[in-house]
């Protein structure tokens, strides 16, 4: 329950500290469950895409001359995230780049951060990959269209987070099921898991 923002960018190569730079975000957010509006646009960072990123995107050098450049786009983003949890795959790499471009205009806030890659490997342990588009159809959750794209990767996103939910709350009953304890979940050791959901449930006939 609460509001959540599901967060993917698309970027130049691997790193802002070697230059890498945002080229298009996508900020969904999830209210109570339900999904709410989305921020999405291109970036213009000022820099060429690489042939290879345009291999993988589809984002060519050329699309980014007439998108807003950077700083209004994060600007814009930091506004939309505001103070919620902030979902991502592979939350690590998306973090780094919203810290490096939107630091200015997160006004000193920590930004609370939950990775369904962590969680996945929690919830659904044994799987063969977990990269996005093979955890999401190894789950069932149907791909539309070309991943790699900000918006289809946080469409897809925001079903397996919802999938990683559903799973982790029936395996524990918690009264309180939150993103605190998603976000203990994530650092919890995967062959412990389940034991530790079952930690969660409330005292024999108390109230679900």
């Amino acid at each position: 329950m609460g509001r959540f923002v599901v967060l993917d960018f698309e970027t130049t190569g691997l790193s802002p500290a070697l230059g890498a730079r945002v080229i298009e975000v996508s900020a969904r957010e999830i209210i109570d469950g339900r999904a709410g509006q989305e921020f999405s646009t291109l970036v213009n960072p000022g820099v060429r895409v690489p042939a290879e990123v345009t291999q993988i995107t589809g984002i060519r050098t050329a699309m980014l001359s007439g998108a807003p450049r950077s700083s209004t786009v994060m600007h814009a983003l930091a506004d939309f995230i505001g103070a919620s949890p902030v979902v991502a795959h592979n939350a690590g790499f998306d973090r780094k780049f919203l810290e490096h471009e939107a630091q200015a205009f997160l006004d000193g806030r920590q930004i609370l951060t939950l990775c369904t890659l962590l969680l996945a490997r929690r919830v659904f342990p044994g799987r063969p990959s977990y990269r996005l588009d093979d955890i999401v159809r190894e789950v069932g959750i149907n791909v539309p269209g070309q991943l790699h794209r900000a918006s289809a990767d946080t469409w897809v996103t925001t079903h397996l987070f919802a999938r990683i939910c559903a799973d982790a709350r029936s395996r524990c009953a918690a009264q309180h099921f939150d993103h605190y304890v998603l976000h203990r979940l994530q650092s919890v050791r995967i062959a412990a898991a389940f034991e530790w959901l079952q930690t969660l449930a409330p005292p024999a006939g108390a109230a679900a």
